[in-house]
């Protein structure tokens, strides 16, 4: 019995050893791995009958319930149905008996299907005590099955060969199994680190990074085809030589040898963005990402280098960070990196104790350019300008063109205020200077404003408004010179922010009101027009004139609509004073060059609302002043002419004070020269006012047109004028301007004295 047990052992450990190799074999295809394991464990047990250990006359025991049992329990069922199926139409061909074997090996079979059940289900784990219970539970289930049965047992058979017998076989099923267990555990781990290796070696030869291997000293040793593709080299070029000589720029080549040196003795992984070159000698920006590789003794043997062509990404983002920080016409700071800028400084300012001079620059006159000469020459224009400015700057310092024409300046690190007085120079003069602008010559100026950190503000929008401020200042100076901020140009800034936000509520509540000062023929005494002129009744600062909130009105551009109101609101007089007074009785009317802009003026509506109130043109004149005659040429002419086809009358307003251009006069239909006040206060019968009022009145009767003298006050003035020939007076003399109702009471009372 011991030789039969030592050839059971033999055949066990063969059939382990051929279980292994199937699963090896058939590692990715299981149906010809179960279907060839049936075949084998059926073999197995067709030869383990011709083993069999005899327990008395009568009775044996042989190795297919153990066979079968692991069968089922390792291959599944379809190994345990193949290898039941050849067994048993074996055993049924030999006849007698062959019922109950075929019984015991089903038995076997469904426990071990049973255990391999509740192993997949984590029910049971598969460890040697729980092999060991199956077999011993197998094995007496057959042994049982063979000796008690009432056709097959022999009494008293049971007791005392056959327990030594299953204890032996069930301590045969637990080593066996065990021993399946760890060859089917090392296969899967073999066959998963394989999957994974071929995987992995799939995804580096195909991804889009460069997988790249190096040796210890730096050497390639693998290259995939994203490196191929990024570097220009083919694999076969690559392996084997230095990293210096394929990637690494030759200025470079120094550091990044002493970077892969640190990388493979401190076996530390990295990222890094690094310059490099490839094989049409290209430079491009590459990130890497460097991990060390490890032998069994965990030393460094190389590195693996995944590594992507930023390039395009890393111009993509200057030029978004370009767009987003520099003007895309002057190529200048803009805003935004203005005052990031200045934000800096400020830091550098406060650590140093030192100042900051923040100028304010806007070209004089460049709307004329763009007018005349066309917006691409006032393009050039501004790129020109950018440059001269930066020219005259440090590169410490920065230029910014915040829009249209303007421009700033940023000077840090400031210890003498004043020097700031030759720079300021400096850039008017180059301003001043002609503009050579392709075919054309354009001439501008430049007004500047200038405030210091920290002594004008210390915050970043308050400075900015100081130096808009100053800037403003230099142009109500005349334009072409600078101005330093002063704490009255916060306080002016502020009245007239309160004045512009008052004005737009100013209409709305009916705060504006018209007052009328009489005009009179001179000749005879009568009152024959009336020169309208707007008030304001603030409900805080009372009763205010015109020079107090019309300059702001023009800035605000609420003048055109105030202009409107009061043209509608004169019509209304004009009607009700022609039938009561004088059917020739005629309104003057102000108008601001603002109103005369393309974008807003209104000169269509008026003669419609002229037509509408059944008045004839001359029931109006427009009063103008010389300046807006000679530096809006272009646009008032049209709307001169317009006046003209409707009859309403033109009056040149404070003549002798402006351009007095006689070329103007002929050149427009000017129906009414005004002198102005200027040279009527001071008139005496010897003075050389008189001698320019007679030139004035002679030149303007030659021409075609009548006079008007403002600013009479004594007696004395009106007869001189008269007998210069003076058509029409206006003065203190005659009248102040009054409201309707009390002008009314006035013609009234000149009417019934005439």
């Amino acid at each position: 019995m011991a030789l039969d047990l030592v050839n059971t052992t033999v055949l066990l450990l063969a059939l382990s050893l051929l279980q292994g190799f199937i699963l090896r074999v058939f590692v990715k295809d299981s149906v010809y791995q179960q279907l060839v394991s049936g075949l084998l464990f059926a073999g197995a047990c067709l030869f383990g009958m011709t083993i069999q250990i005899s327990l008395f006359s009568g009775s044996t025991i042989d190795a297919r319930v153990l066979i079968l049992c692991l069968g089922s329990l390792f291959g599944g069922p379809l190994v345990a149905v193949v290898s039941l199926c050849l067994v048993s139409s074996f055993l049924l061909g030999l006849g007698a008996g062959s019922l109950l074997e075929v019984g015991i090996l089903m038995t076997s079979i469904a426990l071990g299907l049973a255990f391999r059940g509740a192993m997949l289900r984590h029910w049971i784990k598969p460890g040697f005590m729980q092999l060991l219970a199956l077999g011993f539970v197998v094995h007496a289930s057959a042994g049982l099955l063979h000796n008690t049965l009432a056709f097959t047992a022999l009494p008293g058979q049971w007791a005392q060969p056959t327990l030594p017998m299953i204890i032996v076989f069930s301590l045969a099923t637990a080593l066996l199994g065990v021993l399946l267990v760890d060859i089917e555990d090392r296969i899967k781990t073999e066959s998963a680190l394989l999957e994974s290796q071929a995987l992995m070696s799939h995804h580096l030869e195909n991804t889009p990074l460069a997988a790249i291997t190096w040796d210890q000293d730096f050497r390639c040793t693998q290259w995939n085809k994203a490196a191929e593709n990024i570097f220009g080299y083919s694999a076969a070029e690559a392996l084997g030589k230095l990293g210096t000589e394929l990637l690494i720029p030759q200025s470079l080549k120094p550091e990044i040898e002493n970077q892969y040196r640190d990388l493979v003795r401190n076996a530390n992984g990295s990222q890094k963005i690094n310059e490099n070159i490839t094989r049409n000698g290209k430079i491009i920006i590459c990130e890497w990402y460097n991990t060390p590789i490890f032998n069994e003794q965990g030393e460094t043997i190389g590195i693996a280098s995944l590594g992507e062509d930023i390039t395009a990404k890393r111009e993509a983002e200057e030029l978004i960070w370009k767009q987003a920080n520099y003007d895309s016409l002057t190529g200048l700071a803009n805003r935004k990196l203005l005052q990031d800028r200045l934000e800096q400084e400020i830091k550098k300012a406060n650590r140093a104790n030192q100042s900051v001079a923040l100028l304010y620059l806007d070209l004089d006159h460049f709307k004329d350019v763009n007018d005349t000469l066309g917006h691409q020459v006032g393009d050039r224009l501004l790129q020109e300008a950018a440059h001269r400015l930066s020219s005259y700057i440090r590169e410490i310092d920065t230029v910014a063109r915040l829009g249209g024409d303007e421009f700033t300046i940023v000077i840090g690190t400031l210890e003498e205020l004043s020097s700031i007085e030759r720079i300021a120079a400096e850039i008017l003069e180059q301003m001043a200077q002609p503009f050579q602008l392709d075919d054309e010559i354009a001439y501008v100026s430049a007004s500047l404003g200038i405030t210091f950190y920290p002594q004008d503000g210390t915050r970043i929008d308050e400075l900015f408004k100081n130096a808009d401020q100053a800037m403003y200042a230099a142009k109500n100076m005349g334009r072409n010179c600078f101005q330093y901020f002063t704490s009255s140009m916060q306080e002016a800034a502020m009245r007239r922010m309160s004045t512009v936000k008052d004005l737009h509520t100013a209409l709305p509540n009916n705060e504006l009101l018209l007052y009328y000062q009489p005009i009179v023929d001179l000749s005879s005494g009568d009152i024959r027009k009336a020169e309208a002129l707007i008030r304001w009744q603030h409900p805080r600062h009372g009763l205010m004139t015109p020079d107090r909130f019309i300059g702001y009105a023009e800035e605000s551009r609420l003048i055109t609509e105030i202009g409107d109101w009061v043209y509608r609101q004169a019509l209304e007089r004009i009607s009700h004073w022609r039938q009561a007074f004088d059917p020739d009785f005629q309104v003057c009317i102000n108008a601001s060059p603002v109103q005369f802009d393309s974008k807003s003026t209104h000169v269509d509506q008026w003669i419609e609302h002229l037509k509408t109130a059944e008045l004839p043109g001359n029931a109006i004149a427009i009063e103008i002043t010389e300046s807006l005659l000679m530096e809006n040429v272009d646009k008032f002419t049209k709307n001169l002419l317009m006046f003209r086809d409707a009859g309403i009358q033109v009056s040149l307003d404070d003549f002798g004070t402006g351009y007095s251009s006689l070329a103007y006069l002929k050149k427009f239909d000017i129906d009414f020269l005004k002198i102005d006040r200027s040279f009527v206060m001071n008139l005496g019968q010897d003075s050389d006012d008189i001698v320019l009022c007679h030139a004035v009145i002679a030149m303007a009767h030659k021409l075609g047109l009548r006079v008007v003298a403002e600013g009479i006050e004594t007696r004395q003035q009106r007869a001189l004028l008269e007998s210069a020939g003076c058509d029409y007076g206006q003065g203190y003399l005659f009248s102040r301007a009054v409201p309707v109702n009390e002008f009314e009471e006035l013609l009234t009372r000149v009417s019934k004295a005439s």
